[in-house]
């Protein structure tokens, strides 16, 4: 696929005035074959409209550098008809067909990431739900998750830079490439990756993108790691966003869009996740600074960036310091629970507080909640299990909807099983968990509800598969939503070894007290 054909990103309404032109081309191009002279004031006209529509695209994101077809055209003369004839095939069909592609993405990722995080909570979604020009920049711990995460709660269309690692499979490839720009990293180059080579390639489909209007993602730290803190941002989103501004003179009206994604537990099934849109951050402030000295006002503008997106996020300063606030977070939020944007805020506060302690007692509270989180996994027991959470206790509820959600759990069975299984035969990073058991997902499901259905319909043969099928997404949710409301009074209820149950008590209650009240 050409570069052309990667940055069609606009509708095809637009270019049907190509169609009429299109057909007189090929007319014209046929009868001159034949010997005719009698449409050269035609084939003039044509390659005219042509020439200056390439000139447009040429000028607006070069995107005809190293397209075969056009030079060859321009080689025999007709580059003008060719390239009006090649505008208007792509324009007309990948548009549409980039945006059908991107939009079945976009339904079965929301549906999927809602299932596997529930708890998901979305901050000033009115900062980045508007058209383009936007530069969309988040943190990156989760792969292919983040962008997902990001991109669902989105009305417009969103493109990504993805690493070139994914263009390595041909179906994915083609899937992906309307509403995807390639980048290689050093790693994708040795998997065998071909594609995201070149960075002028990268920059001017980006260009295309931004000039057109468009959403683009781009995860500024350049690499997925599965921890908390944001790490140093590279320079390539403010260079993408002041280049872009400077080619089109600081008109283009572009902002960068920070945003913070926040996993309670990025890959475990069924936690939370609160995701928050910044303030938008205007680039044309940069203007002078970048004439005088590019350098400079990259690393200014990545410095206001690096700030911003800290700030939206839980920002330990090294593992140490993280590892002291897992456990400390995790007994207070199931002493004292809250939804997950409050509990977020209520870390935040949590963590300023910590680094205000004295050193002595910071040590001593280290001590005393690595004691306590070592001893609970030493066990196999959890810390709800030792809380005065209120879900704790037994309700109606608990009971009565009991039956339902064991029927919702067999019949989901098999779909847990098999996501945890792909993941574990892949043998690939746990980073990657939740992209695999996620996407994954989207084809067991449906052929696990077909095989399902089947197997009732040959034991049972009296035409009640229907109803059956009817009832698995039904009892699916209500499993779910059991799950959420009861797990607190289950989990741990049945697991682990109670022999150092009072040390653990005492361990908890020491850890508690010596927390700044937030």
């Amino acid at each position: 696929m050409s570069e052309l054909e990667g940055h069609c990103v606009g509708e095809w309404l637009p270019q049907v005035p190509f169609v009429a032109l299109a057909l007189l081309t090929l007319a014209n191009e046929r009868s001159e074959v034949r010997g005719s002279g009698s449409n050269s004031a035609i084939h003039q006209l044509i390659s005219s409209l042509g020439a200056a529509a390439g000139a447009r695209w040429r000028d607006k994101s070069k995107l005809l550098s190293s397209n075969r077809t056009f030079e060859a055209s321009k080689a025999s003369g007709n580059s003008g008809s060719h390239l009006l004839l090649l505008l208007f095939t792509h324009s007309f069909y990948l548009a549409p067909m980039s945006k059908l592609v991107f939009w079945i993405f976009h339904f079965l990722s929301r549906w999927m990431l809602r299932i596997y995080y529930p708890g998901m909570e979305v901050e000033n979604l009115q900062n980045a739900n508007h058209p383009g020009p936007t530069l969309l920049c988040g943190n990156h711990p989760n792969t292919l998750i983040d962008p997902l995460i990001v991109g669902i709660h989105l009305d417009y269309q969103t493109y990504f830079l993805a690493n070139a690692a994914m263009w390595i499979n041909p179906v994915m490839a083609f899937l992906i490439d309307p509403f995807c720009i390639p980048v290689a990293r050093p790693q994708d180059k040795q998997a065998g990756a071909t594609k995201g080579m070149d960075t002028d390639e990268i920059f001017n489909r980006t260009f295309a993108g931004l000039e057109a209007g468009e959403v683009v993602y781009i995860a500024p730290e350049g690499a997925s790691e599965l921890e908390r803190k944001l790490r140093r941002l590279k320079g390539g989103a403010a260079s993408m966003a002041l280049e872009a501004e400077n080619r089109n003179d600081w008109k283009l009206g572009l902002s960068v869009q920070p945003v913070g994604v926040n996993y309670e537990s990025p890959t475990t099934c069924f936690s939370r996740a609160f995701i928050r849109y910044g303030e938008p951050i205007d680039v044309t402030p940069y203007r002078e600074q970048f004439e005088e000295s590019p350098m400079r006002a990259i690393r200014a503008l990545t410095n206001v960036l690096t700030d911003q997106m800290q700030g939206l996020l839980i920002q330990t300063q090294n593992k140490a310091e993280e590892h002291l606030l897992r456990p400390i977070e995790r007994a207070i939020q199931n002493e004292r629970p809250m939804k997950v944007s409050d509990h977020h805020y209520r870390t935040q506060r949590i963590l300023a507080a910590l680094r205000k302690m004295p050193e002595d007692n910071l040590e001593a509270l280290r001590e005393t909640a690595t004691s306590y989180d070592q001893l609970l996994r030493k066990n196999g027991q959890l810390d709800v299990e030792f809380s005065n959470h209120p879900d704790r206790k037994m309700t109606a509820g608990t009971l009565l909807a009991l039956p339902f959600y064991l029927y919702g759990l067999l019949n989901h069975a098999p779909w847990l099983l098999a996501i945890n299984g792909i993941w574990k035969a892949l043998g690939i990073d746990r980073g990657y968990k939740a992209t695999v058991q996620t996407l994954g997902s989207w084809i067991v499901l449906p052929i696990l509800y077909l095989l399902q259905v089947l197997a009732f319909n040959w034991i049972f043969p009296a035409s009640w598969g229907w109803l059956y099928l009817l009832s698995l997404p039904i009892s699916g949710l209500f499993a779910l939503k059991y799950w959420l409301t009861y797990r607190a009074f289950w989990k741990g209820r049945f697991s682990g070894s109670s022999a150092d149950n009072k040390q653990l008590e005492a361990l908890r209650a020491q850890m508690l007290r010596a927390v700044p009240e937030v």
